[in-house]
């Protein structure tokens, strides 16, 4: 190994110090305390796993990101890439359905391979949370209010968050295409969308109405009048204008309670990760190049590891949020340099002011 790249870190990971590890601390802290409040306790999910427990639940899209190891005995590990995927096994060994619903949180680092090209890194520090046990809308509600409230944490108020609904894109899809569209519609790749709708057996203008109606993003009240427009036409398979009425209940909701500003309909947001059952969300920030939180409803995926509940979740790249904010010393206090006739005269005299709440260094 060259001289330069022994003191190099591996590419994609970071380290933090002193003031900037204390001012991430204290955002940590800050959300941790907010989820403490409704009631959620603290998880923490082994750094790895055995491959073959996930590899049923793993989309080719996540498949060459994740990291892999063979431990002594020859077994095949996965770095964790996914804290849901590690946290649903740990759940459903140990729950009961008297334990429901539950509610848990975390802040840990996830590891995931980025091309070279992407400016993300490969290491990410994650802090979410998980609602176990409660379906429909009063637990979607509850998840999205509380990444409200967690990105409001951090000062800025130029955030969005962006719900759409995978459950809207199975109504649209054949099985065997769903995970393509998903993949298309998250890239807003339109004609390749197009041509999936082709080969689902729609017509031209309808594949044309459709690929419009799931490309909008905004406001409620631009939804509901766009579906009036959808629904007059029969644009969508019948059973999809469920879907849809869910949607617009659940952004009402979060309108009625004064967050109409910061929610808006995004069909195109169908889920990163192909356990999602339900809502799928994101949130951007202002000046960040891609989404700083995920989540959404994965009401069957506790159900691979023998326990059946509804779930639904978010996480949040915090130091992709940190990178964004005013760049202000944490105020830390500097401690009072000690001395003393002899160690122990200049330990009892540190102790005075530590116990007075004053830093002191002996």
């Amino acid at each position: 190994m060259s001289e330069k790249r022994r003191l190099q870190i591996p590419q994609g990971t970071e380290a933090f110090f002193q003031e900037e590890a204390k001012r991430h601390r204290r955002y940590t802290t800050q959300l941790e305390e907010l989820f403490q409040l409704w009631g959620y306790l603290p998880v923490k999910t082994p750094a790895f796993d055995f491959y073959d427990s996930y590899r049923p639940l793993i989309d080719s899209g996540m498949e060459g990101r994740i990291y892999r190891l063979i431990d002594r005995d020859g077994e095949l590990l996965m770095l964790r890439s996914d804290i849901t995927l590690f946290l649903a096994k740990q759940i459903a060994t140990s729950l009961r359905a008297e334990d429901l619903p539950l509610r848990v949180f975390y802040s840990d680092t996830i590891l995931r391979y980025q091309h070279r090209e992407d400016i993300s890194r490969n290491e990410f520090f994650q802090v979410g949370l998980e609602l176990i046990g409660k379906p429909g809308i009063d637990g979607d509600a509850e998840a999205l209010i509380l990444l409200d409230k967690g990105l409001s944490a951090f000062g800025r108020e130029d955030y969005r968050i962006h719900v759409g609904s995978r459950a809207l894109v199975r109504r649209i899809f054949p099985e065997n295409l769903m995970q393509a569209a998903a993949g298309a519609l998250c890239e807003r790749e339109f004609e390749s969308l197009s041509a999936l709708l082709l080969e689902a057996g729609y017509e031209s203008d309808r594949r044309k109405r459709i690929v419009e109606f799931l490309s909008f993003i905004g406001p409620i009240e631009e939804f509901v009048e766009l579906l009036r427009r959808m629904e007059a036409q029969a644009s969508l398979p019948s059973e999809a204008y469920g879907e849809c009425a869910y949607l617009c209940e659940l952004i009402g909701l979060l309108s009625r309670l004064g967050m109409e500003k910061r929610f808006l309909v995004d069909l195109s947001e169908s889920g990163m990760q192909g356990y999602y059952t339900g809502i799928a969300f994101q949130a951007y920030l202002a000046g960040a190049d891609s989404a700083v939180a995920s989540g959404g409803r994965y009401d069957g995926l506790l159900d691979h590891f023998g326990f059946s509940a509804p779930s639904v979740g978010f996480s949040i790249l915090q130091r992709k949020i940190e990178a964004f904010l005013p760049d202000i010393a944490p105020n830390l206090r500097q401690p009072e340099r000690v001395k003393g006739a002899d160690f122990a005269d200049a330990y009892r005299k540190a102790e005075e002011l530590r116990r007075a709440g004053t830093p002191a260094t002996i």
